[in-house]
């Protein structure tokens, strides 16, 4: 046997507590079963720190290429075959609430409490407005919402932003077509090829297979767990709207007018529905109905609330934490901002069953 001439070393770094070793061994069964499954690269070694994995070159997509239609008819593809795996872990969907009843603890304890050190005046601005907030009604009454939501429970990526989201090069492509989903652990930089506007050869054309499609490879299951399909679907969708390439502070661009369109929505979960169906039927060319559609753009709309509150709790937790240059005071205002404007949208619309004339803050809770 050959042995490779470049592969991929993955150190885990410092694990810290019960929980962060349980969640090293479990992303460790899933990058196991998904090798095994031949869902994503060879598995060469491991050891006490870390693990030696294969090395696959590649490049992350870019924020704006997420609405190219072919690549978003192939991450929707992608997703399908995700959602469509059995894993032997828990099937109930509490990793939504036990990661953000998580993060409220630190959020409450530390981040907001008193004790915090503020840094400069523009942090003390933003943590006064999140201060403003009642995080656990706003949980509270996220989940009672989202209980009124009709989502099915699937193993979910729940993290499929572009960064996540790896183009393959050429050379790579099998002679057997193989398609590959792996895990990377928000390490891609060391596996990815420098993107370069300029560079034409770079450019999406040159990663279409001979079958007209994009080569597409998932990346980062640090965050998969088995959660509501709406959530995966809905975090995705905003995950148009922001663009994490900024070199200057806050180091990232937010533009709300870049979410999908209801059309873009449509197509999306019709090619998503497609494949879905398909991995659970005889039937490989079942059409999706436009009740499917509607139900699961209803979902979608839905837990869009929970992919902005989420991401809100993660960038405070990670606040003065991570040593990675992000804004994350800003993005989680950011975040919190448009989990506001859509709650107020959904009681105003009554959508849901809530009263149309009560202001946001009387909704029962």
């Amino acid at each position: 046997m050959d042995e490779p001439k470049k592969v991929l070393l993955r150190i885990y770094g410092q694990v810290h507590g019960e929980r962060a070793m349980d969640a090293i061994v479990t992303e460790s069964v899933i990058f196991t079963l998904l090798s095994e499954r031949r869902l994503g690269p060879k598995l060469h070694g491991v050891f006490s720190g870390g693990r030696i994995e294969e090395y696959i070159p590649a490049r992350s997509l870019l924020t704006k290429e997420l609405s190219e239609p072919a690549l978003s008819m192939k991450i929707a593809e992608k997703m399908a075959a995700i959602h469509s795996m059995d894993v032997p872990l828990s099937k109930e969907p509490n990793w939504l609430w036990k990661t953000m009843g998580k993060w409220m603890k630190t959020v409450k304890e530390e981040r907001l409490s008193p004790s915090y050190n503020v840094k400069n005046d523009e942090e003390r601005r933003i943590i006064k407005q999140l201060k403003s907030v009642d995080f656990d009604k706003e949980v509270e009454w996220l989940k009672k919402f989202l209980a009124t939501v009709d989502s099915p429970v699937v193993f979910c990526h729940n993290d499929m932003q572009e960064g996540n989201i790896l183009l393959l090069e050429d050379e790579i492509q099998s002679a057997s077509d193989d398609e590959y989903t792996f895990d990377d652990s928000k390490k891609s930089q060391y596996v990815l090829t420098q993107y370069d506007d300029t560079n034409t050869s770079d450019s999406i054309h040159s990663h279409i297979s001979d079958s007209g499609e994009p080569k597409l490879v998932l990346i980062d299951f640090e965050y998969c767990a088995y959660n509501y399909r709406g959530f995966d679907i809905a975090n995705h969708f905003q995950e148009w709207s922001y663009d994490y390439t900024n070199p200057e502070s806050p180091f990232y661009y937010e533009n709300q007018e870049n979410c999908p369109t209801l059309e873009q929505k449509e197509i999306f979960i019709k090619e998503y529905l497609k494949h879905y169906l398909s991995n659970h039927s005889e039937d490989k060319d079942v059409e999706p109905s436009i009740d499917d559609i509607n139900q699961l753009l209803s979902e979608v709309d839905a837990f869009a609330l929970a992919s902005h509150l989420f991401w809100c709790l993660w960038s405070i937790v990670n606040a003065s934490k991570s040593q990675i240059p992000f804004g994350y005071w800003e993005y989680a205002l950011s975040r919190l901002e448009t989990y506001l404007r859509l709650k107020q949208e959904v009681v105003k619309k009554d959508k849901y069953g809530f009263p149309q004339k009560r202001k946001i803050c009387e909704v029962d809770i």
